[in-house]
């Protein structure tokens, strides 16, 4: 049986580095030519990094496809998404960037040689993730999994000091990395399939 798995970008297929020394936190440091730290563990770049909406929207203005052409593509990830698209299920990515960062995203997804089916941009995925019929999904964001998982679509939720305070669920399960998430895999293939584990 092939299965449709929906696949978040930032965060997921991205490395960002450290919680304390991130790619995002570099690139401030830069821009404000200033020292910027980790202050709260939160989603929201502006709490996160106490920083205020001017300075939020020029920073973004400025740095942020110069961090999407740059962050470098997470550990075994290519790899383990080149399993599932050789064994015929379907890689479907859907990310909260702007369509405008298209180009960049399809270039970026080439030069790392991260295999998929579909890329869409879109900031509400549930909706779009039943739309897809997607069989599980895997994302970093906390509000899009609990979102996800309300429609009865499992979700592999990776580790980020933003959803530090949450957990899981009988639908949500929180991994560390990709090695976590291919045992994750694993068990979904051999709890839904005959054909067992992936190879």
């Amino acid at each position: 049986m092939k299965y449709n798995f929906g696949i978040d970008i930032d965060g997921v297929l991205t490395d960002e580095g450290p919680d304390h020394n991130s790619i995002w936190q570099q690139k401030m440091n830069e821009f404000f030519d200033r020292e910027i730290t980790l202050k709260e563990y939160t989603y929201d770049l502006r709490e996160a990094f106490a920083i205020n909406d001017q300075e939020l929207n020029e920073f973004i203005q400025e740095k942020i496809e110069e961090i999407y052409i740059n962050v470098k593509a997470v550990a075994r990830a290519r790899e383990i998404l080149k399993e599932l698209y050789d064994k015929g299920h379907r890689l479907i990515l859907i990310t909260a960037r702007s369509e405008e960062h298209r180009s960049i995203t399809e270039s970026w997804l080439k030069e790392n040689n991260i295999p998929y089916h579909e890329l869409h941009h879109e900031d509400q995925k549930a909706p779009l993730a039943v739309e897809k019929d997607i069989s599980l999904f895997i994302d970093d964001k906390k509000e899009n999994a609990l979102e996800i998982a309300a429609r009865n679509i499992p979700v592999i939720l990776v580790s980020k000091y933003h959803n530090h305070d949450f957990e899981g669920n009988e639908q949500i399960t929180k991994v560390k990395d990709w090695d976590e998430i291919k045992a994750n895999l694993d068990l979904f293939f051999s709890k839904n399939t005959h054909t067992g584990k992936l190879s």
